[in-house]
């Protein structure tokens, strides 16, 4: 009998051990979840926190929304400030509908979306207002409404002159772009500079290849 009690005793102690085990486990797992946050499905809403630049903010949480197919001036160039603020008077303390694509976060870990606010088009009202340019990439959807909306709304900006439309620019005798590239360059920049005939296309003047949809060289600055 002494040897069953001590059996008994044994195994309590083990399972007592284990609930221990057990209780500790869920405790960290919950505070990982807590911590790091479940991913948010494409309905989810958000409320903006406060923005960095004209086409970056921080949502409530902690996270983090890059404007998808747009690119604002950065901090120290022309209509940085302006960018900014307008963005400021239009996201924040909003609840944010965003709308993913294919990545749901860039390589920065941020979120990447099309950002809707009181069913305005957030990343289409900053090209409106010419203080950004549209941004593509070669897995960009070309026919997609979206990009439309975003196309047309810089064709629009360019005609009316404003933003960065209307800045005064030492002009290039012509800009090239690289065949299979949404980026157009200065004559001289390295990145076009040994191109063989038939790999590139000739643009004029900047606003026909901004008309088209090609966005400026961040190297050359054309």
């Amino acid at each position: 009998m002494a040897v069953s009690s001590k059996r008994r005793t044994k195994k309590r102690r083990l399972l007592i051990w284990s609930l221990v085990l057990l209780l500790a486990l869920l405790i960290v797992a919950f505070r990982l979840v807590e911590e790091i946050g479940q991913e948010r499905e494409p309905t989810d809403r958000f409320i903006v926190a406060r923005v960095q630049d004209g086409d970056s903010m921080e949502l409530q949480g902690g996270d983090r929304l890059r404007l998808r197919a747009i690119d604002t001036p950065e901090k120290g160039q022309p209509l940085f400030d302006e960018a900014t603020r307008l963005l400021d008077s239009l996201a924040v303390g909003k609840i944010a509908d965003i709308r993913f694509v294919n990545q749901r976060r860039d390589k920065y870990g941020r979120l990447l979306g099309y950002l809707y606010i009181d069913s305005l088009f957030i990343n289409k009202i900053i090209l409106e207002n010419g203080l950004g340019y549209l941004y593509l990439f070669r897995d960009t959807r070309l026919d997609s409404p979206e990009i439309r909306e975003l196309l047309d709304a810089q064709r629009n900006a360019i005609k009316r002159g404003v933003g960065l439309h209307g800045l005064k620019r030492a002009p290039e005798d012509y800009y090239i772009v690289k065949q299979g590239s949404f980026r157009f360059h200065r004559p001289g920049c390295r990145a076009v500079r040994d191109l063989k005939p038939g790999t590139f296309q000739i643009f004029e003047t900047r606003e026909e290849a901004l008309y088209e949809g090609f966005s400026p060289c961040r190297n050359c600055k054309p």
